[in-house]
């Protein structure tokens, strides 16, 4: 049983582009946003390891509490058997982390004892028969996905490296069609993000308020990751649901480029140029930025930072300055996030969809129908695309 415990490693990259003749510009708002920190650094700072030191922690007592209670053992007796971990059989029992020790063909005898006469089904198969408990009723709760790095355009998969985007253009659509249909009452917005564009957040973040000044309630359910972007397309539902371990916030933005001027030269290639305008090579990468493209690129991270901060304090009903003090680009898991006001409540997918039936006025055990926005394409449009 390979209950080891949890940890964080980050590679820095400083050292390398110190080898190679590369210059990392870099831009952030503020010392806890710290993905910039990979290409500036060459060890955590003092922000980025206090953050993540938090996120462990926050974890680790999920963890131990959970294990603790469904195991009925003492928190203590998990750490210790944590700090013994990995566990091999005979010592899982014997540490109450496992009831026994059986092959399959053993396991399914004893359900069969358990449960005594009847079939044992595959729940796809149970489903098939029993209809699945989404529901058959007229009103429709629309289950918007919104995963991976937030883009401009379309989103995608790439099965060869298994990146998927959240494209705005996509999910902005699914978002209007499902405001729009008069049999939706209310909308689902399951986000698993760790951020992006802030044009393309924006973008969506414009059809979540549409939605509800439309009259159609919007909850948030958050996965793994609603981070930067991943919470800037939140944070004006009506209300958000979040896991005890999804990593949040991240208010803040970064901004900058790697120069790469010095690598070229190492390799015996040069570059020229011609320009008009004082900025248009503000985005080269063989050249440092001026002194007016460094303005530029800092007034805009300003302008993103304070426009973020401002809107959350709007959409979650918080004081400006409490935002300002728990934003500056740091994380929270989902549960410190509850405390902190940035999230409404801990759980999952049901959560989340019992919220929207409360938000829609729908009475319990009336039927409703959960039903996915846009609606999912089939093996031969997937291949086609």
């Amino acid at each position: 049983v390979g209950l080891t415990g949890i940890a964080i490693e980050n590679s820095f990259r400083a050292g390398l582009y110190e080898k190679f003749g590369i210059e990392a510009e870099m831009g952030q708002r503020h010392e806890y946003k710290n993905a910039a920190n990979v290409h500036t650094e060459t060890a955590f700072t003092a922000p980025h390891e206090e953050a993540r030191e938090a996120i462990l922690e926050s974890l680790f007592g999920q963890i131990v509490r959970g294990v603790a209670d469904g195991r009925g053992v003492e928190p203590d007796a998990v750490r210790a058997a944590i700090d013994r971990a990995p566990l091999i059989g005979d010592e899982a029992v014997e540490a109450g982390l496992v009831d026994g020790l059986l092959y399959r063909d053993e396991a399914i005898a004893a359900l069969r004892e358990r449960a005594g006469d009847g079939e044992l089904l595959y729940a796809d198969k149970y489903l098939e028969r029993a209809g699945r408990p989404d529901g058959t009723g007229r009103d429709t709760i629309a289950l918007v996905y919104g995963v991976g790095v937030v883009m401009r355009g379309p989103s995608s998969y790439d099965p060869l490296t298994g990146i998927t985007t959240m494209g705005s253009e996509d999910v902005a659509r699914a978002l209007r069609s499902a405001t729009d249909d008069p049999r939706v009452v209310a909308i689902v917005f399951r986000v698993d993000s760790p951020g992006g564009s802030y044009v393309a957040s924006d973008t969506i973040w414009r059809e979540v308020t549409r939605a509800r000044a439309l009259g159609k309630p919007v909850v948030v359910s958050m996965g793994d990751l609603a981070a930067s972007g991943g919470y800037f397309v939140s944070m004006n539902a009506d209300r958000i649901v979040a896991q005890p371990g999804t990593i949040t916030a991240s208010i803040g933005v970064l901004g900058g480029k790697l120069v790469t001027r010095d690598l070229w030269g190492k390799l015996g290639v040069s570059f020229d140029e011609t320009h008009i305008g004082n900025n248009a090579l503000m985005w080269s990468a063989q050249n440092r930025y001026s002194e007016s493209g460094l303005e530029r690129r800092d007034a805009f991270l300003d302008a993103v930072y304070e426009d973020f901060t401002n809107r959350v304090a709007e959409g979650r009903s918080l004081d400006i300055e409490r935002v300002r003090e728990i934003a500056r680009g740091r994380i929270w898991s989902g549960e410190d996030a509850l405390e902190l006001g940035l999230v409404d409540e801990l759980g999952g997918m049901d959560v989340a969809i019992g919220a929207a039936r409360e938000a829609a006025g729908i009475e319990p055990g009336k039927d409703a129908r959960v039903s996915v926005f846009p609606k999912p394409k089939s093996p031969i449009e997937a291949l086609l695309d």
